[in-house]
């Protein structure tokens, strides 16, 4: 879960110790007790910029592993492994930068407001949960196409996370996975409204879908891109 959360982001050392890292020999420690538990948190940042954490059971100085194995969980371990992966991620989304090294597939997802504001929820936070598509992996870049009244590719994000539980069902979808998408940037709708899109081989945008090339090499080059 580690290399999933931090994948394609460089650490602030600044912003880490002013959070409360601590530095020890060559590496960075962060410590945070599980609220109503006796088990502690424990985040290091190497000597290579890698984070590693573990939790251990303070009762018996012991390290505990249970909520890292797959399948289902208990609702302690559930519990623990909430706590660590919200902590990882607060970390990474307020304490890490993007690489500029970025060497995922790129992605256009639809979004239809009607049914969510991304707008207001990037607002709110730039790193969200979004419904997954199997094929999107961490690293990935996903364009958000953003269906009429708005008709545009507006939001650049990185895949950070994928495979998060997740179900929810209505009358308009389902979902049981999710993945974690941070915004990267916000285009001017103008330069990707749909008739623009058309240019470069794209008819329609009714699921995830690849870039084509040539819209790529557009995207990245800027002043034409994000």
């Amino acid at each position: 879960m580690e290399n999933e959360i931090f994948a394609n982001i460089k650490p602030d050392l600044q912003k880490l110790i002013k959070f409360g890292f601590v530095a020890s020999s060559d590496t960075l420690i962060f410590n945070r007790k599980i609220p109503g538990t006796d088990f502690l948190i424990e985040i290091k940042l190497d000597s290579n910029k890698e984070i590693n954490g573990k939790v251990l059971d303070t009762n018996f100085n012991e390290e505990y592993t249970n909520f890292r194995l797959k399948g289902p969980l208990g609702s302690f371990s559930s519990k623990i492994k909430e706590n660590y992966c919200a902590l990882l991620q607060e970390i990474a989304d307020q304490y890490f930068i993007v690489s500029p090294k970025l060497t995922g597939v790129e992605w256009i997802v639809p979004a239809n407001p009607k049914y969510f504001d991304l707008k207001k929820a990037f607002s709110l936070n730039s790193t969200i949960i979004w419904k997954q598509s199997t094929h999107i992996k961490v690293g990935d870049i996903v364009y958000s196409y953003v269906a009429a009244p708005v008709s545009a590719l507006k939001y650049k994000c990185l895949v950070t996370y994928i495979n998060q539980p997740f179900h929810y069902k209505d009358s308009n979808f389902k979902m049981d996975y999710v993945m974690i998408i941070r915004l990267l940037d916000t285009s001017d709708i103008a330069k990707y409204i749909f008739t623009e899109l058309k240019k470069y081989g794209i008819k329609a945008i009714r699921g995830p879908r690849h870039v084509p090339e040539l819209l790529s090499q557009t995207l990245s080059a800027p002043p034409l891109g994000f």
